[in-house]
């Protein structure tokens, strides 16, 4: 279980976000005094990665806090818990309220600055017990990521997690799908549906992919396709994108379509990413 606090403006939310990217469990804005008797519900899910979001917008104390979590690591022996630390300097807190025109929780009278010293007393207590401390200044998002990684990556709950691939065959015919960050046309391709004996089966029969094989054109455009979107996923992975959908689309959505999107699955499949296929017509075969 992962503890992630710090300072409002830190970058805390965005950090949650992207842990629940890579798998975790988030719940964020968790009241401090409640921590203790929700950590056992928690220990006693089956959920194998969590990561808890508390900070000083509840406005109490935390050296209780603190406390609390020493006390349950000891009763539960073996039990992994750690702390996650997020901090910024004092003028990137101010410029990110400033460009998000926000209200810091604790600025009563209007002043980051006296809300940032009063947050980091109130927090103190968390700061010295923490296992981490990422100061997030210097990052973007992206940047972020790879530093919140880099930070966890000691721990036995993180695993980076690639780019997931998934890919649909559809057919023009039936509409455009609007949800698509890539669309493959293969109505150029020759067509198995004007060959009698193959126009009943679909792009998943042996006869079909034996027929469809036999073209250079399919070859050299599944080719085409296939080093275009690893060049795509490869950067959407580095930038930690958590999906990518690909339609392949052809007339009906049942030769042309089904055959290179299995193919383009396969492939992504067979080089370590996660892959889903689905085609979209299926109940028009």
């Amino acid at each position: 279980m992962l503890i992630v606090t710090g300072l409002s403006g830190s970058g805390k939310t965005t950090c949650l976000a992207l842990l629940e990217d890579i798998g975790f469990l988030c719940v964020d804005n968790i009241p401090p005094k409640l921590l203790k008797n929700m950590l056992p519900l928690f220990e006693q899910s089956e959920v194998e990665k969590i990561a808890l979001g508390i900070d000083a917008r509840w406005k109490q104390e935390f050296d209780d806090v603190a406390g609390d979590l020493d006390s349950f690591i000891e009763k539960e022996k073996g039990y992994s818990l750690s702390i996650l630390f997020l901090e910024a300097s004092l003028d990137t807190i101010q410029n990110r309220y400033n460009l998000t025109r926000r209200k810091h929780p604790l600025a009563d009278d209007g002043s980051v600055e006296q809300a940032i010293l009063k947050e980091k007393r109130l927090l103190s207590p968390l700061r010295e017990r923490a296992d981490y401390i990422l100061d997030t200044s210097k990052y973007n998002t992206h940047e972020l990521r790879k530093a919140l990684i880099n930070t966890l990556k000691g721990t036995s709950e993180i695993k980076e997690r690639k780019t997931e691939v998934n890919v649909y065959s559809f057919g023009f015919k039936y509409g455009t799908p609007l949800n698509a960050d890539f669309i493959i046309d293969t109505r150029f391709l020759p067509n198995p549906y004007w060959k009698p004996e193959l126009s009943k089966f679909t792009g998943l029969d042996k006869n079909v992919q034996h027929f469809l094989n036999q073209f250079h054109v399919v070859h050299d455009y599944l080719t085409a396709c296939i080093n275009m979107l690893l060049m795509a996923v490869s950067r959407y992975n580095e930038e930690g994108r958590s999906n990518v959908n690909v339609y392949v689309g052809c007339t009906g959505g049942k030769h042309r379509s089904v055959y290179l999107a299995l193919k383009i699955h396969e492939f992504f499949q067979n080089n370590g990413y996660i892959s889903q296929i689905n085609h979209r017509e299926s109940d028009n075969w």
